[in-house]
């Protein structure tokens, strides 16, 4: 019987899912780095619950990439979401290079991800 916590539905977990949401999260990200070579970018840090172990059924793949472009913040994602094809959620967060130097030390969420987040790719 689902639970409603915090304004989310709560689906109760079968015994294993966890580890399956796990391995399911590592194989698509292992697909990522692999394209990630390909795709122009400078530095992408993994955060959220994969680096916390703290895996659910919405778990997603959270990435902050650092990537020279001309976009608008609020368009920047659309150019990963199309190469990153995912079976699972995959949310970017894209800063150019100028951003991210700046703001890695001023903006206190950018701060906190990439002290606590794990580099898995640097040019």
């Amino acid at each position: 019987m689902p639970r409603v916590v915090g304004g989310k539905v709560n689906m109760p977990m079968r015994v294993g899912f966890t580890e399956f949401r796990k391995q399911m999260l590592e194989r698509e990200l292992g697909g990522i780095q692999d394209l990630l070579p390909n795709l122009g970018v400078e530095k992408v840090i993994l955060t959220g619950d994969m680096v916390t172990e703290d895996y659910s059924p919405d778990s997603s793949i959270d990435l902050i990439v650092v990537h020279k472009t001309d976009a608008t913040f609020g368009r920047r994602a659309d150019f990963f979401s199309y190469h990153l094809g995912s079976y699972v959620a995959v949310n970017t967060q894209v800063y150019t290079p100028e951003e991210f130097a700046t703001l890695q030390d001023t903006l206190p969420a950018l701060h906190a991800a990439c002290q606590k987040g794990r580099v898995i790719f640097d040019a």
